[in-house]
């Protein structure tokens, strides 16, 4: 990254402010498309945890203990551009706004900071509170997944996360009106990125799906390809979820939580546009983006309701031949796009996730004919809300094949439950879903 510009770093500072004080911060399109503030405010919060653990550290060496909370951003930005980007002490001094009592603070704790070692920091800790603060995941976070998983196999899908540029960035070829061929549309995108020497490759599982480096995407916005309409950036999980569910034309399918609608446009597209196709979404300002994000061809075929999905209207029940319910959730396999939502992982939120699952899940089974399909999936990581969550539903439920490239869910008492799987950033390069496919039992 290059030396980040004083406007971005003030940007950034005022960000980290808001984020200290408690307040969920939404980076605006306008700080989208600076990356300076962008990368700063993503990459200080993905560490949060880290940083705010050494900064208490020199802190306390340094003995700063009249520190106005206010400055406790700078400090953070600084030990990030340290430790993290090994950038010189005149440059941080240049980027930052400081008056002279500032500037002799800043002056002192960073030669206390530049000493900083860990090894000595994290001396006589236990594994699980060194592996918390080195790869700044909450002790939340590796207590609910240590019972199913090996501290190993943990560790790889937080640093997956939490590597950013090693993320993928899946192009679905969006190609609804069938107009061009896929293999066109890819072969358009390759010539358009080739002055970039860009590798582009099809997905294996996924043909549909164009595997892209994560930082070029500002670059594929600006190809006529994008522009056009022909392509969408879209998880590969995401993506994964729909062709699980496997819609067919002439259908009636829901698709209970709709935003922000790329599940739902897929499902149009996957049925040539000839299913009938109920999208339900609880937030009146998500149904709005929606209808913008719905392309135009589909709008007969595609009907949004502004409902909550718990209670759906009665006339829909033992309706769908299918249900797709990717329900709302802790976001806990999407820090590697979300590090904000790793700062509020904790019971409470996972409570109040679970009790909303299951009555999503119940109102779901209300809406499916019997013998009709139930796809439920999260981007949770969390055994609660996915295996747990399905254990309650079994009798109801007959268990379906999953692809063969999916691994297998987490066992609950010593069994695999049949019909579920698993995507791990780690191994699918994509969010952390689980996955669960079924169909529902005549009563």
């Amino acid at each position: 990254m290059k030396k980040p510009e004083k406007l971005s770093i003030n940007k950034v500072i005022y960000l980290l402010d808001q984020f200290i004080e408690g307040e969920i911060v939404n980076l605006d399109r306008i700080n989208r498309q600076d990356p300076g503030t962008f990368h700063y405010y993503t990459e200080i919060v993905r560490y949060w945890s880290k940083l705010n653990y050494v900064f208490q550290k020199t802190l306390r060496a340094v003995k700063l203990v009249d520190l106005p909370e206010k400055e406790r951003a700078k400090f953070i930005y600084i030990i990030y551009r340290i430790l993290e980007e090994n950038a010189s002490i005149n440059n941080i001094k240049e980027e930052l706004d400081l008056s002279k009592i500032q500037e002799f603070k800043i002056s002192h704790f960073i030669n206390k900071l530049i000493s900083f070692s860990w090894k000595r920091a994290l001396n006589g800790k236990a594994y699980r509170e060194k592996l918390s603060i080195k790869e700044a995941i909450p002790t939340f976070f590796i207590d609910r997944l240590l019972p199913y998983t090996s501290i190993d196999f943990l560790k790889e899908n937080v640093r997956s996360m939490n590597r950013y540029h090693t993320y993928k960035n899946f192009l679905r070829i969006s190609n609804l009106r069938k107009s061009f061929s896929a293999n066109a549309i890819f072969k358009d995108l390759k010539q358009e990125l080739k002055t970039y020497h860009i590798a582009l490759k099809q997905d294996q599982e996924i043909p549909e799906l164009i595997d892209t480096p994560y930082d070029i995407k500002s670059k594929v916005l600006e190809t006529k390809s994008y522009k056009s309409g022909n392509l969408v950036f879209q998880d590969k999980g995401s993506v994964a979820v729909v062709k699980v569910l496997s819609p067919q034309k002439y259908e009636s399918i829901c698709d209970m939580c709709a935003a922000p609608g790329n599940k739902t446009n897929l499902i149009a597209q996957d049925t040539f546009n000839q299913a009938r196709i109920i999208a339900g979404e609880f937030l009146s300002n998500r149904v709005y983006e929606m209808a913008k994000r719905i392309d135009p061809d589909s709008f007969r075929n595609i009907h949004l309701i502004n409902t909550d999905s718990i209670q759906f209207p009665s006339r829909f029940e033992n309706y769908f031949d299918r249900v797709l319910l990717d329900a709302p959730c802790t976001g806990s396999g999407t820090f590697v796009t979300n590090p904000e939502l790793k700062w509020r992982q904790n019971w409470d939120f996972l409570y109040q996730n679970i009790t909303l699952q299951e009555k999503l899940i119940r109102s779901a089974l209300r809406l499916l004919k019997p013998n009709g399909i139930f796809v439920y999936s999260t981007c949770s990581l969390y055994p609660e809300e996915g295996e747990l969550q399905i254990l309650k539903f079994l009798e109801q439920l007959e268990p379906l094949k999953l692809p063969a490239w999916f691994s297998p869910s987490y066992k609950i008492n010593d069994q695999v439950i049949a019909g579920t799987g698993r995507l791990f950033p780690a191994l699918h390069h994509t969010h952390g879903f689980f996955i669960g496919k079924f169909k529902k039992k005549e009563a």
